[in-house]
């Protein structure tokens, strides 16, 4: 990484929860001073960081605001909203978007990224698309819930997915209603959504995915996405 973006952004809501994100990272060869979480209280020093920024990962966490997406929040549709975090994460988006550095989004880091690029979410899985699939295993945070189907493999994200049937972990309430323009779907569980997406422009690495590898970092497959972030942003 260049002197002048010398940071691998993690955007979350508080830094207790970005704890496995940071270890996969480290995991993936970056060192403790390369990579810093970024939260709400700290949106005064987002111009500063995003300068710096040679990579940004959007974690998990709660619900994107609705209106970002032309709706009004679903009544008893269990949506939970942090609007500071949202604000925080466009802007660094914008920033992402303008340097060209690559975003690796998870879970709702996914939904972030489909928001932002134009498209919209399932607000509430549970009521809006029932399904006997489990979207939401949530102990123990490895558990592997369901297989993907990859329906395309020649996806740098496809490559890495395709090798045999995927099974990922899985705690979700939203997903994926309509892709962003531009998006391509990579992969998705038997009953339709959405598991992985990819941008397909050279001048910007976009990816993201709806389980959260973060607690599969022991799993081969699942740690091979991080060495993959981490390629992009050296590369960058």
């Amino acid at each position: 990484m260049s002197r002048s973006r010398d940071l691998v952004l993690v955007a979350t809501g508080t830094d207790e929860y970005a704890a496995p994100y940071v270890e996969s990272l480290r995991a993936a060869g970056f060192a403790p001073e390369e990579v810093r979480t970024v939260t709400p209280d700290e949106r005064n020093d987002l111009p500063e960081l995003a300068a710096r920024a040679a990579g940004l990962v959007l974690c998990g966490g709660v619900d994107v605001m609705p209106e970002r997406y032309g709706e009004e929040v679903l009544p008893d549709g269990d949506v939970e909203v942090f609007p500071e975090r949202d604000e925080m994460e466009w802007s660094l988006l914008d920033a992402a978007r303008e340097a060209r550095i690559p975003v690796w989004g998870i879970c709702r880091g996914l939904q972030v990224l489909n928001v932002y690029l134009g498209g919209s979410l399932w607000q509430d899985l549970p009521s809006q698309c029932p399904s006997d699939v489990p979207h939401s295993i949530l102990k123990p945070l490895d558990a592997l819930a369901h297989p993907i189907e990859v329906i395309d493999p020649g996806t740098g994200l496809g490559q890495l997915l395709s090798r045999d049937t995927p099974r990922v972990n899985s705690r979700h309430h939203q997903a994926i209603k309509r892709l962003a323009d531009g998006f391509v779907p990579v992969a998705r569980s038997a009953d339709g959504l959405l598991e992985a997406v990819e941008l397909p422009r050279e001048d910007w690495w976009v990816r993201a995915v709806q389980w959260h590898p973060e607690n599969l970092i022991a799993m081969p497959r699942h740690r091979a996405l991080w060495d993959d972030f981490a390629r992009a942003v050296r590369k960058a």
